[in-house]
């Protein structure tokens, strides 16, 4: 897991586009729920750019997982499109990014 936090960073440079949240609390509940498709392509392309940089398959799984259901939770897919297409010039898109990876991260490494 040395190489997870290299891939939190990456997950803003999947091929499919980088993604972005706003601040908010990490909430347990579902509040939008994603095409399949969309879930699918995204997670796909979120497990390979993860295991590219080093993690294992199996972590990969659960931080794309787990990124993706807070995406839903905080997000329609409008807005996390167009959060999306921010992120790119916008800095604070950026680091509203990461901290959604961090909050996986730190679900992924205290659940072993």
């Amino acid at each position: 897991m040395k190489y997870l936090y290299s891939s939190l960073l990456s997950l803003s440079v999947l091929a499919i586009n980088p993604v972005v949240v706003a601040e908010g609390s990490m909430r347990a509940e579902t509040a939008h729920q994603y095409p399949a498709e969309f879930i699918q392509d995204y997670n796909q392309e979120c497990i390979q750019t993860s295991v590219g940089e080093g993690l294992d398959e199996i972590e990969a799984r659960r931080l794309c997982d787990c990124t993706i259901s807070e995406f839903q939770r905080q997000h329609s897919l409008e807005e996390f499109k167009q959060l999306t297409a921010a992120s790119a010039t916008d800095k604070e898109a950026e680091t509203a990014l990461i901290e959604v990876g961090q909050f996986c991260f730190e679900q992924i490494l205290y659940e072993q």
